[in-house]
């Protein structure tokens, strides 16, 4: 019986051509997710830009000298607040992962705003999001012990922590987690493990291009494919392609192809757990549309109001535009909440925000107002 290395290995590089597969990936798409489409409506709130690391590729993080600071809770409420009022479900909060244990400033203003950690301001800010707004909070702060998961799944319905990659030559020097804390696979992956034993529903992925490597790719679909076999938790994953930023140090790096990212979605899709949701941003691929046919079930995050501000030069598209296309494919957009349908269970969604959910969605665990 063939590894699972070698499976992918032939399917990303052998000889099937580029149709053939994402034909394949397709018509399994279509067999487990039917003609939808999904996005999430959010906003997006960068509640602090500094962290304790430093990747190579970043432009969100700011030291406190480069204007590094944390958003105020009255700034929190008038991002939601409008977002409210656009119609969005979803308050996706972004952030460094635990700045004050490298920065006396975050420490000065957590304390200013009376909390000890930020950790304990981002559970204030996502337990006022749920009490006060019809949104639901989800978010990505790094790193998350048990304990913080329990605080988590108290005021949100899902979070979310990128693998980006299983490769250990990423923290050599010169290479992009050179010197990084909190980018170890086996320290997200624990994270992941926490979020299963708490049964918290996760969102994770790769952020495909950090590694010119074929071995190394080849070994990151492998390891993502078993983490989900062997994680409940796990409700998608984000395939998301690399894209070079001015003012980094991996400005003049290459990007992954077009016909390579289209093989490794195909790829994924046809070898993963037919059940896990498989998103690619639609605001970091040149056209979208190519993307529509090859397997994914969801386009993720999408805001009418917010910039990316992880990737602040690639705009959002255009709904109508958008929409046109998925059409033109032979399939229907539909707006989802941050937690997928088969995760909106009393087991893995706390009491009260079950039932702000169930007041909402229709029996598919879809928003009822789909327009």
């Amino acid at each position: 019986m063939k590894s699972l290395y070698k499976i992918i290995e032939n399917s990303i590089f052998g000889k099937t051509p580029t149709s053939e597969l994402l034909e394949e990936a397709f018509q399994i798409k279509k067999n487990i997710f039917g003609n939808k489409i999904t996005y999430s409506p959010k906003v997006f709130i960068p509640l602090t830009t500094m962290c304790r690391d430093k990747c190579s590729y970043c432009t969100f993080v700011k030291s406190p000298s480069e204007g590094g600071t944390y958003l105020t809770e009255d700034e929190v409420r008038a991002i939601v607040s409008a977002g409210s009022e656009a119609g969005c479900f979803e308050a996706l909060f972004t952030l460094g992962d635990k700045p004050e244990n490298r920065w006396d400033n975050a420490k000065t203003q957590l304390n200013e705003f009376g909390f000890s950690s930020t950790h304990e301001y981002l559970t204030h800010c996502m337990s006022l999001v749920n009490k006060d707004f019809q949104l639901f909070p989800h978010a990505n702060p790094g790193l998350m012990s048990s304990d913080e998961i329990v605080d988590f799944k108290r005021v949100s319905p899902s979070g979310g922590i990128m693998i980006e990659s299983f490769s250990q030559n990423l923290f050599s020097k010169g290479m992009p987690h050179f010197a990084t804390v909190t980018k170890s696979p086996e320290l997200r992956i624990a994270t992941l493990e926490n979020a299963k034993e708490n049964k918290y529903p996760m969102t994770t992925g790769l952020l495909l291009g950090l590694t010119n490597s074929k071995e190394e790719l080849i070994e990151d679909i492998a390891q993502l494919i078993k983490l989900i076999e062997n994680n409940i938790a796990i409700q998608e994953i984000i395939l998301q392609n690399f894209r070079a930023k001015l003012n980094t140090r991996m400005k003049f790096n290459a990007e992954i192809t077009n016909d390579l990212f289209l093989r490794i979605i195909a790829t994924t899709r046809i070898f993963a757990p037919k059940h896990i949701s498989l998103q690619v941003p639609p605001n970091l691929s040149p056209d979208i549309n190519k993307y529509l046919k090859s397997g994914i079930n969801d386009l993720g995050g999408i805001s009418p109001l917010t910039i990316d501000w992880v990737n602040p030069d690639h705009l959002w598209p255009n709904l109508d535009n958008l929409k046109n296309s998925v059409e033109t494919s032979g399939q229907i957009l539909i707006k989802r909440l941050p937690v997928y349908p088969d995760f909106i269970k009393k087991d893995w969604i706390n009491e009260e925000i079950l039932e702000k959910i169930n007041n909402i969605i229709d029996t598919d665990g879809y928003p009822i107002n789909n327009e």
